[in-house]
């Protein structure tokens, strides 16, 4: 089977994705911390317009995995082949940082002390949840996706022009649910955490897939180019980029208001908006992929190349550097507190990146801790079985 196009920006998205997750993550106590001073806004609009992060990287994950596999035939081998790569560069590497994270909790609450078989029924109770520490929950979700995928893929091969619905379908599954969890919350009927359950994220994972089918066809469309504008392309492009800019502000304002106002509405415009933003996220951040990436040649291109290319790592560590780095003692007015959040998310950032580079660099098995390494650029392209 010849292989297809590689796509080396989707290396630049990945790595627009974790500045986004770290940039929520560095200011997640800011919004309490802030509250009723002039801090407050731009904090809260940085971590509430980055929202579209985890999304975007599930999005993504959906896209990656139908470009590649939507023409081959579903074999045992095929299966086989997929799984144990997932096993290899997933899973191993959540089991480790499960492990580090379950550690670090229990030496920070001081609660080694405990009797063996509780804390046995905690740590496996982390591991199967994903809830060692706050951002490992997207690893759960990506397994569900993984284990799923044979199933939607099966179908897609099936009957090709259901690809084309594969976002409506995603949407129609994500808010049936939506619903029927708010039904049942608030008749107490169960207790949910919905953000684990790769159901809540199918309007991404299939408008991925949907893109990914129909790449082709699609790309003249979605990666902007001169003869794009000339052709009259332009102004959708422009439409998008202005929705996407009013969705995450109208988002903002909706919080904004919560948090200073304590407004009281549906919780379902949250989540709408919150969705309506994301689902934009994607598309705009796959254009800014490519805008951002020119010839990949510049120096900018080439750092957010290696940020990309080590985000997976990036995401695992970075919470552990910033945990570290908030034990610092900070003192001082508003300015003093906004470099000290603006250099927690450069250490998280800078410090896991370069841990995650020289790691793959020099250390053989860094993939039982940091996933598959960074591709180099082949030669000349070679055919794929």
């Amino acid at each position: 089977m010849a292989q297809k196009e590689r796509i080396p920006q989707l290396d630049i998205f990945r790595a627009i994705a974790i500045f986004a997750v770290i940039a929520i993550h560095a200011t997640s106590r800011t919004l309490a911390e802030t509250l009723g001073t002039s801090m407050f806004p731009p904090f809260l609009f940085i971590n509430k317009f980055s929202q579209f992060a985890v999304p975007s990287f599930i999005f993504l994950s959906g896209f990656v995995l139908f470009y590649n596999y939507i023409d081959r035939p579903l074999g045992g081998k095929v299966l086989a082949k997929f799984y144990s790569r997932r096993l290899i560069y997933i899973i191993v590497p959540y089991l480790v940082f499960t492990v580090l994270y379950f550690g670090l909790k229990m030496t920070s609450g001081h609660t080694w002390g405990m009797p063996l078989q509780e804390m046995g029924g905690k740590f496996f109770k982390y591991l199967w949840t994903g809830t060692a520490y706050t951002h490992l929950y997207y690893i759960i979700i990506i397994i569900q996706f993984y284990l799923l995928f044979p199933l939607i893929l099966w179908c897609l091969q099936k009957v090709r022009h259901l690809a084309a619905w594969a976002p409506v379908i995603g949407l129609a599954l994500q808010w049936g649910f939506v619903l029927l969890n708010k039904y049942m919350v608030n008749h107490g009927y169960w207790q949910l955490s919905k953000g684990s359950l790769a159901i809540t994220y199918f309007s991404y994972f299939l408008l991925g897939a949907a893109i990914a089918i129909y790449y082709s066809s699609l790309k003249k469309w979605l990666v902007p180019s001169r003869e794009g504008w000339r052709s009259g392309k332009g102004t959708s492009w422009v439409v998008l980029w202005l929705l996407w800019a009013a969705a995450g502000a109208y988002h903002v304002v909706l919080w904004y208001n919560n948090y200073t106002k304590k407004t009281v509405i549906n919780s379902l415009w949250y989540e709408g908006f919150s969705n309506l933003h994301a689902l934009l996220s994607c598309l705009v951040l796959f254009q800014l992929s490519f805008l951002l990436y020119g010839a990949g040649r510049s120096v900018l291109s080439r750092l957010l190349l290696s940020a990309g290319a080590c985000s997976f790592g990036i995401y695992l560590l970075h919470p552990l550097l910033l945990f570290m780095y908030r034990k610092l003692p900070f003192h001082g007015g508003s300015l003093a507190y906004t470099a000290a959040i603006a250099g927690g998310w450069l250490v998280a950032l800078l410090g896991s990146w370069l841990v995650v580079a020289l790691a793959f660099r020099y250390v053989k098995p860094a993939w039982m801790v940091f996933g598959s390494a960074p591709q180099k650029p082949a030669a000349a392209p070679k055919a794929t079985v």
